[in-house]
């Protein structure tokens, strides 16, 4: 992940992130989260599971298969909420990253502070 420098004023006079995060980075890095979440939320185990019982008729075979695929089924669920969750948490930051520098940046700006060199 690119990361800015610590530094008030660029040589062009603009300010810089002061956390030293890249928000840009860390929202595409919430995109993926959610696309991943998504893919896996779409994994459909427990439709071959339940299939097995129909294929193998007076079997016990089928029933722990379905069973299976249900417990299966719930965990990859499980893994995509979790995933949902890193993913709010990351973009919350992210969002709370970008309104703090811009207060600071608001700050300088009101006391009128410039760096080294007049700019």
């Amino acid at each position: 992940m690119a990361s800015r420098r610590i530094s008030l004023y660029d040589l062009k006079g603009g300010p810089h992130g002061m956390l030293k995060a890249d928000t840009d980075e860390l929202n595409k890095l919430t995109a993926t989260l959610d696309d991943v979440a998504a893919q896996i939320d779409n994994i459909n185990v427990r439709a071959t599971g339940d299939q097995i019982g129909a294929a193998l008729p007076g079997c016990t075979l089928g029933a722990v298969c379905a069973q299976a695929g249900e417990f299966t089924e719930g965990a990859w669920l499980r893994v995509a909420q979790r995933i949902r969750t890193l993913s709010s948490k990351v973009n919350a930051a992210s969002n709370l990253i970008a309104t703090t520098d811009e207060q600071f940046k608001q700050v300088l700006d009101s006391m009128n502070y410039h760096g080294q060199g007049g700019q």
